[in-house]
């Protein structure tokens, strides 16, 4: 019978040997400063843990090496059905765990996880990551020298440390969400911060007074789609959303659902009309998505995509009047914070 452990180990699956950072320069923008605060505000780090057994070690111990000195780790745990809460046992006087009875899916798991913090600015990460030092200075230096920041997030890289997954998002007229920079190498030609349509939720941080105004996040979104809803939420009460480039994180990337695959179509396309139909108006919908909708079909491998995406369309449609009635009033009546 093999070592219950053992799956632990080779999920540390961290091919890049500079994992931990150590003498990477200062970044070129903010020359190291960002990780030196008088008065620095506590900040909660959400992860949110899902069968995570491989990663799960790893990315708990790099968030504990931080050099932040006012930081609470929240790890909630979706029901695993591996050996994921059994190894995070040893982090317990170090790591507030909650263990969920069912799997609530991403928004809903974070929210649990989000209400039991007290940060003033509160930090959602992937299990499946491996953070390197600067990583919260970084992110909490963007809040606190532009209080218009509500949303700030991380550069991704995969696992060998050099080639690009995230460096910042954006979103096409038909709701198509693409990162910025995806498979490229990195040679810094994305290391000047700058806002974006959205920044992936593998890793970013918001404050919590916007969470607190939005009514934290859409329980409806069980996977994707939960950060572009949120950044557009932030953008609506005029806050911006900031891509942070020295706060660099390693991302192993859907090793829950097998990238390409119906059963990753059908989650993605869920989330996308949802989001859709949340924060677009009807016209925009008859006059521009569809047009766009069209266009796509004719660019993309349509046929992997049809039956999870009609099906999609199909789980989406009964909400649809709800949506678009909802969606108006907060449009038309939303005030910005800042």
């Amino acid at each position: 019978m093999p070592d219950p452990e053992s799956c632990a180990n080779t999920g540390d699956l961290i091919v890049d040997q500079n994992v931990m950072g150590e003498g990477v320069p200062p970044d070129p923008v903010t020359g190291g400063r960002s990780r030196y605060f008088q008065n620095p505000p506590l900040v909660s780090v959400v992860i949110l843990n899902y069968n995570g057994q491989m990663f799960i070690r790893r990315c708990l111990e790099t968030v504990l090496k931080s050099d932040y000195p006012n930081k609470e780790i929240i790890l909630v745990d979706n029901a695993s059905s591996d050996n994921s809460l059994q190894l995070a046992q040893p982090y317990a006087q170090q790591v507030t765990i909650i263990g969920n009875r069912k799997n609530y899916g991403f928004a809903k798991g974070c929210n649990i996880g989000i209400r039991q913090s007290h940060g003033s600015i509160v930090i959602l990460l992937n299990v499946d990551t491996c953070v390197r030092p600067g990583w919260i200075e970084a992110l909490v230096f963007a809040m606190l020298t532009d209080p218009t920041v509500g949303v700030a997030g991380s550069k991704l890289l995969f696992l060998d440390g050099s080639t690009i997954q995230h460096a910042g998002g954006v979103i096409t007229p038909n709701a198509m969400s693409f990162h910025i920079g995806y498979g490229e190498r990195d040679l810094a030609q994305y290391d000047l911060p700058r806002e974006v349509d959205y920044v992936t939720g593998a890793s970013l941080a918001v404050r919590r007074e916007l969470l607190d105004a939005i009514g934290l996040l859409d329980n409806g979104f069980k996977l994707y789609y939960d950060d572009l809803d949120l950044a557009v939420s932030a953008r609506r009460l005029g806050y911006k959303v900031m891509y942070i480039p020295c706060s660099v994180v390693l991302h192993f990337e859907t090793f829950g659902t097998e990238k390409n695959s119906r059963k990753y179509y059908y989650k993605y396309h869920r989330g996308r009309i949802r989001f859709l139909l949340k924060n677009c108006g009807i016209r925009y919908i008859l006059g521009t998505f569809l047009r766009e909708e069209w266009n796509w079909y004719g660019m993309t491998n349509f046929r992997d995509q049809f039956f999870p995406l009609i099906l999609a369309y199909l789980v989406n449609l009964p909400k649809a009047p709800y949506f678009l009635v909802r969606g108006f009033i907060i449009r038309r009546w939303t005030k910005p914070m800042v």
